[in-house]
């Protein structure tokens, strides 16, 4: 994976997997989430990538990227584009044995008179079929709203 994973502080983390694995060893009871946002900003798409470690009742704590691509105009295209980056995150933990469970945050709202309602049909039965939970605002995201906020 190329992405640079950093903590909020702006530390680095070296390797994301090892990094996931370590942390579940030492708090196996957090629930593990991935989500992605992006915003266009000038003359390029900014996408904010999320790995959430929810403790019940006492926070998140979460690891971070961020990318710049070319700009994207069409909304449909760039909220299919953070799906496919939380599920391309989300593989790479599974390919290196973390076997947690993964809740896929995606930023769209099931309400029809939102844009985004029309993305769900399309990534539901990805994310579904790839045995993640999914999430979307209607439900509690961590991943998905860090990442809102971090752009």
């Amino acid at each position: 994976m190329k992405a640079q994973y950093r903590k909020l502080d702006g530390t680095p983390v070296n390797d994301l997997a090892e990094y996931v694995k370590e942390y579940l060893v030492k708090y196996p009871e957090v629930a593990l989430s991935v989500g992605s946002d992006s915003q266009n900003i000038g003359g390029s798409s900014l996408f904010a990538t999320v790995v959430a470690f929810r403790h019940p009742g006492k926070g998140v704590h979460f690891v971070l990227t961020k990318k710049r691509e070319p700009l994207n105009s069409d909304i449909i295209t760039r909220l299919f584009k953070e799906s496919e980056d939380s599920i391309e995150t989300a593989e790479y933990l599974r390919a290196r044995n973390i076997n947690h469970p993964i809740t896929i945050d995606v930023d769209y709202n099931e309400d029809e008179q939102f844009k985004s309602h029309k993305v769900i049909p399309m990534v539901k039965g990805w994310i579904l079929g790839l045995g993640y939970g999914m999430c979307t605002k209607q439900g509690v995201q961590v991943a998905s709203i860090a990442a809102d906020h971090l752009l």
